[in-house]
């Protein structure tokens, strides 16, 4: 009987003090490593990332068609130059006699003085590039919420890896006690065998929590551009510091009451609405094609360019004429009014009516999907941060409970049945409590997300500004 006992309890006093060992060298090497918080992460992916360069790219290739626009207004040089070589000298009405053997030499000047297309597509092609830099802004809000999303997945993945290696402490502290009741004849070697096999079972837990956090890791090494396995200790968020509007105590006094959260819900909204990058771009399309509107009603609106341009004959064959050396020049101002063009000016009106009324519809489709979307992924956050005060009790509920039954088991008042389910609904309940934390960063993010309003990458006092500003609504309301 001696012996079975040292089979069992000496691999779990062994395994008990290598992980201790283990834990020991991490915290000495985390001693060692810098800590990366979420901010620092989000703002190195956003320096990496090869889509947000990509689109930086076509946003500058972009930029160009304004320039482009604006070359139409500036003044054409045209210079230009020929020699022609005839058997006899020939004659011509404007030039008179030109020699057999001539050179040309000009130059000549373009101005547009007024154009209304050109003036309509400076500004046009102004509007639809601000358009696409808010277009950008929503590419970079996407980049900014998969990394977040990315580092809260692994600091869930490595909480859960820890809650789970605390619950193979208490299997291993049991299986000794266990082994202790059974060498002094207190109990059978078949509850032996059922905290060992408990223990097997743990050890299969951690293994496969082991690879959600390399994996997870890899998941946002990748987005850092790091080696995959590459490990970087990472700042736990916390509610006071990361909890955005939920770290103002007036606004968590305020989540669980309805009225209140409805409240919570109307002023995200609002700002929402202020700050949406796809409203934005919209409305620059929206002036972009008002601006098309107002440039075909002006129709009639004359034209002006002004021109000017000189040249010079020169005679290579030696031959002495009256035209000989003779120069030309001249300067003009020209006007054009389209008056009738079969129709196609009253068409290009009714077609860009039709434009302008689409793009409206589209905008009021836009407001209203993106009102709901951010009363929804509120709600949701609301309800989160509500869970983790009752995740948190329920943890201390079962940890309360497990020591009271493991007090008993000790003593013979408790089984064993009794025990493993008191240890079972502690580890659920730490488990709950993580998913709990977890989800609500991951459904604040994103709330920050709908609301184009990330708070870790704005001036402090700005925040402060937003969340004071909402303690005031709520204090009204109550």
């Amino acid at each position: 009987m001696t012996g079975r006992k040292k089979q069992f309890k000496e691999p779990g006093i062994r395994s008990t003090f290598m992980m201790l060992l283990i834990l020991l060298g991490m915290c000495a090497n985390a001693q060692d490593q810098p800590v990366l918080n979420m901010t620092e992460a989000i703002t190195r992916v956003l320096q990496e990332n090869p889509n947000l360069a990509s689109a930086e790219a076509s946003l500058e290739a972009s930029e160009a068609n304004i320039a482009l626009a604006r070359a139409n207004y500036l003044p054409g040089l045209n210079i230009l130059g020929s020699i022609s070589q005839s058997k006899t000298a020939t004659f011509s009405q404007t030039a008179g006699i030109i020699p057999s053997s001539s050179a040309l030499a000009g130059a000549s000047l373009s101005q547009m003085i007024y154009n209304e297309k050109q003036v309509a597509n400076i500004k046009i092609q102004k509007y639809l590039f601000a358009s696409e830099e808010e277009q950008y802004r929503n590419t970079r809000y996407a980049i900014i919420s998969k990394a977040g999303m990315s580092y809260i997945a692994l600091l869930f993945a490595e909480d859960l890896l820890a809650v789970q290696q605390d619950n193979i402490s208490i299997t291993e502290q049991n299986l000794n006690a266990s082994q202790d009741r059974q060498e002094v004849g207190s109990t059978n070697m078949q509850e032996v065998l059922r905290w060992e096999t408990q223990l097997y079972s743990d050890h299969q837990t951690i293994e496969s929590q082991k690879a959600a956090v390399i994996i997870s890791r890899g998941s946002l090494n990748q987005l850092l551009n790091v080696p995959i396995e590459a490990r970087e200790n990472l700042e736990k968020l916390t509610l006071e510091n990361d909890g955005f509007i939920f770290s103002s105590d007036v606004v968590a006094a305020s989540a669980s009451d309805e009225k209140l959260a409805s409240v919570i819900r109307d002023y995200l909204v609002e700002l929402g609405l202020a700050n949406s990058p796809a409203i934005a771009s919209m409305e620059q399309q929206l002036l972009a094609q008002n601006r098309n509107l107002e440039a075909n009603k002006r129709w009639a609106i004359p034209n002006f360019n002004a021109s000017a341009s000189a040249d010079a004959k020169f005679d290579l064959s030696g031959e002495e004429t009256e035209n000989s050396d003779l120069g030309f020049w001249k300067v003009g101002l020209t006007m054009f009014i389209p008056l009738v063009d079969g129709g196609a000016n009253v068409n290009k009106i009714k077609q860009a009516k039709l434009q302008m009324s689409a793009l409206e519809l589209q905008m009021n489709d836009i407001q209203t999907s993106l009102e709901q979307a951010i009363r929804a992924s509120v709600a949701v956050a609301i309800g989160d941060f509500n869970n983790i005060s009752f995740a948190e009790a329920q943890a201390r509920a079962a940890h309360k409970n497990y020591e009271l039954v493991n007090d008993s088991y000790r003593v013979g008042e408790s089984s064993l049945l009794d025990l493993l389910d008191a240890q079972n609904q502690r580890l659920i309940a730490d488990i709950s409590s993580r998913v709990a934390l977890y989800t609500f960063f991951n459904d604040l993010l994103a709330v920050e997300q709908a609301i184009g309003y990330f708070p870790f990458l704005e001036p402090e006092d700005e925040v402060d500004s937003i969340i004071r500003e909402l303690e005031n609504s709520l204090l009204l309301t109550q």
